[in-house]
């Protein structure tokens, strides 16, 4: 039997920190901080938050609180043309997107109405499909916005649950969706992430399934971001195995239950899992039932985020993961 200490637990939560909290924030590209302002003239307060698991997704922009109302003026981020315009039923309802000249594309959805220009170019379509629910591809160079323009109002349309603007910033050619607080969009945090449980998942040489041997444990905090084993006790491992986390961050007290930005396993100091939500795939975002340990969730509702990865999960939210993060110790000594 191998002993793990529980000092590995200070060294996997260390990497829980949202990019509000500190500097150091692992990238893989560098991100034009000053270019984008703010889609609304309000402090910003969120919702929700990229990366954020959702029951079938991974929520892929940032909800901005609109103080409980439709109708606030929603403003271009950056100089553009319009790209496409949508109206739909459910699904993101009235939203815009806005193709910029640096290579990004700007995204707004539960838009109550548009101003006066995107509402003649979806009028003209839905009278000419005699429909409502329309999706129009706009040829670039036949809307164009400077930074700051009231380019429609906020609202509750299509499949939102409350009066909030869902806003994107993708990545043109591939219209992957990016982590907008990267930009400098960025919502006031004055809380450190809260972990709520750490999973032992004993694998031996077996893949990882509902039926997976489970080993919960409960943590306690020793300070604003450190955690520890709520026993102080070693752990006890034997064979392959791989751990996860059930993790949170409020960005106020009594906030929204919001994504964290990163998670990092250490052994001995020695990297062994770097997860990051700078980037997402909607191809792939249903991936997130392979992420989690969605049999664990069915029965607790409880989210544990995986360090290791499932063979034939396509999501590329790992960055660093040697042996696709399932662990193996060699000897009788007591790791940290």
């Amino acid at each position: 039997m191998r002993k793990l200490l529980s000092g590995l637990l200070a060294s996997f939560f260390a990497g829980l920190m949202v990019q509000a909290q500190q500097n150091n924030i692992i990238t893989t590209r560098d991100y034009p901080i000053e270019y984008f302002r703010s889609p609304l003239n309000i402090t910003p307060d969120a919702s929700g938050t990229f990366g954020e698991l959702r029951s079938t997704h991974f929520h892929a922009g940032d909800d901005y609180r609109t103080q409980q109302r439709t109708g606030l003026p929603v403003y271009a981020v950056a100089e553009g043309y319009v790209s496409r315009v949508r109206v739909q039923i459910g699904g993101g309802g009235n939203s815009v997107y806005i193709d910029h000249p640096n290579g990004y594309t700007s995204v707004y959805l539960h838009l109550e109405n548009f101003n006066d220009a995107l509402t003649n170019i979806i009028r003209a379509e839905q009278y000419k499909q005699k429909r409502f629910d329309v999706d129009v591809m706009v040829d670039k160079g036949t809307l164009h916005f400077q930074k700051g323009d009231v380019i429609a109002r906020s609202g509750n349309t299509g499949a939102s649950g409350g009066p909030h603007l869902h806003f994107e910033l993708r990545d043109t050619k591939s219209q992957h969706p990016l982590n907008t607080q990267l930009f400098g969009l960025q919502f006031t945090d004055r809380f450190a992430p809260t972990i709520q449980g750490l999973m032992v998942y004993d694998l031996g040489e077996n893949r990882f399934n509902e039926h997976t041997p489970r080993r919960p444990l409960s943590v306690r905090a020793v300070s604003g971001t450190d955690y520890k084993l709520s026993n102080n006790a070693v752990i006890p491992v034997n064979g392959k195995f791989g751990l996860g986390i059930n993790a949170i961050d409020r960005h106020r007290a009594g906030g929204f239950q919001n994504g964290v930005y990163s998670i990092e396993l250490f052994i001995d100091g020695k990297p062994m899992s770097t997860v990051l939500f700078e980037e997402l795939d909607f191809n792939t975002s249903r991936g997130i039932h392979s992420y989690i340990d969605y049999a664990q969730w069915k029965r607790s509702k409880a989210k544990y985020q995986k360090s290791f990865k499932d063979p034939g999960n396509p999501i590329e939210i790992f960055h660093h993961l040697p042996n696709d993060g399932i662990l193996e110790l060699t000897d009788n000594q007591v790791q940290t």
